[in-house]
C-alpha cells in the first residue's frame, strides 16, 4: 500500500516533534520517560490530530497538575498535546484498564529513562521502540506518493 507523501511526512514530524520535547526537557530537567500515543503511536492520524505525548519525571512531584504545565510550555510546541506524571502516577494509571486499552493500540517509547516498558510489558502492552517506528515511516516515505 502506497500513502500519500504528505501524510507520512507529517508522521515523521510527529515523531520528531516527540523526540524533541524529550531531548529538551533532559537537557532542562534531567530523567524523563517519553511515550508518544494515540493516532500518531496508531498510525491513524488525521490533519487534525494532536501529537500526543505521556511525560514521566520526578520534577512533577509535589507540583499540582495544572502547575505542571507552566513548567514545560516553552519546550512544548502547540500541537502536542501532554500528559505530565510523576513515576507513581504512571504506575498508578497503568492500573487502570482505559489506559492499557489506548497503550495496547498503540504506543511508541521516545524516550526510557523510568524504564516504563517494562511496567507495559507486565501488563500485556508491547510498546513500539521510537527508531524502529521512524525506520519504517522513513521506508514509507521511500514509496510514498507525491500528492
Amino acid at each position: 500500500m502506497r500513502l500519500p507523501r504528505r501524510r507520512v511526512e507529517a508522521w515523521l514530524e510527529a515523531l520528531e516533534k516527540a523526540r524533541i520535547v524529550a531531548e529538551r526537557f533532559l537537557e532542562r530537567f534531567g530523567p524523563v520517560t517519553v511515550l508518544l500515543h494515540g493516532s500518531y503511536a496508531r498510525g491513524d492520524f488525521n490533519s487534525w490530530s494532536d501529537v500526543d505525548i505521556v511525560l514521566v519525571s520526578r520534577v512533577f512531584r509535589g507540583v499540582r497538575p495544572l502547575d505542571r504545565y507552566s513548567l514545560v510550555a516553552d519546550i512544548i510546541e502547540p500541537s502536542v498535546e501532554p500528559v505530565l506524571l510523576t513515576p507513581e502516577e504512571f504506575e498508578r494509571i497503568v492500573a487502570k484498564p482505559s489506559w492499557i486499552h489506548a497503550f495496547r493500540r498503540g504506543v511508541v517509547v521516545v524516550r526510557d529513562d523510568y524504564h516504563v516498558a517494562r511496567l507495559l510489558a507486565e501488563r500485556g502492552v508491547e510498546a513500539k521502540n521510537y527508531g524502529d517506528v521512524k525506520d519504517k515511516v522513513r521506508k514509507l516515505l521511500d514509496i510514498a506518493v507525491s500528492l
